[in-house]
């Protein structure tokens, strides 16, 4: 069983999300976002002894031991003497600070990337939220368009579909997934994963950013081909 709880995004009314569904390809999917949005959010304790571990990649591959198509989870560490201070100092140069007074090369905003007008598309997401009843957590205060943010939603639209007994609501849960990966992730973490390889990151980061946008990109694929 797939036991599943939101973060990041809260409902507007008082309903809970802690319930359990059945393993499938769907839960696969979202196990795999799940993971993602967790490693994008903050490189906290967690994240740093995974990354030590080198446990990340098996983190990604055990969620989506169903996954409905093939995808390759690599290799990912850090060296055994970088601290976790060090860890966080390279997320936050290439993702929130920068070297300099420039601001960071590659952040993790998608209003950074489409249209060239940030507002315009942080309101394009925050729509999407709202027809969901969801907004952003004031507990976890992250932009709308954070990358990790934008992760949640897609976990939220394949939650919503698992447990959907309609295939009518199960439908439309899988073209909500659809239209938000061709308006927003598509359409932006490539650009993103472009920005990253040019700030020359370490390989943890490196790897980090290429497999979110592996999976974003293969998983688009196979959600665009069951909308037809």
């Amino acid at each position: 069983m797939f036991v599943y709880s939101l973060a990041g995004l809260e409902l507007d009314n008082d309903a809970s999300l802690d319930v359990e569904v059945e393993d499938s390809p769907i839960t696969a999917r979202l196990g795999v976002y799940q993971q993602l949005a967790r490693l994008f959010a903050y490189p906290d304790a967690d994240v740093y002894a995974a990354a030590l571990k080198g446990e990340w990649p098996d983190r990604l591959s055990q969620d989506a031991a169903l996954l409905p198509f093939e995808f390759e989870y690599g290799d990912a560490w850090i060296p055994e003497g970088m601290s976790q201070a060090e860890f966080e100092a390279e997320y936050l140069r290439l993702f929130e600070v920068g070297a300099g007074t420039d601001g960071p090369g590659a952040p993790l905003y998608g209003g950074a990337y489409v249209n060239g007008d940030r507002i315009r598309t942080m309101e394009e997401v925050v729509r999407f939220y709202e027809y969901f009843g969801l907004h952003t957590s004031a507990e976890d205060p992250r932009p709308p368009d954070h990358l990790a943010t934008e992760l949640e939603f897609m976990k939220f639209l394949t939650f919503k579909e698992a447990a959907s007994a309609s295939p009518r609501l199960q439908a439309s849960f899988r073209r909500a997934q659809h239209d938000f990966l061709d308006r927003q992730l598509s359409r932006w973490v490539p650009k993103l994963a472009e920005k990253v390889t040019a700030e020359k990151p370490d390989k943890f980061w490196d790897w980090a950013i290429s497999r979110a946008a592996g999976f974003v990109a293969a998983d688009a694929q196979y959600v665009s081909g069951l909308v037809g």
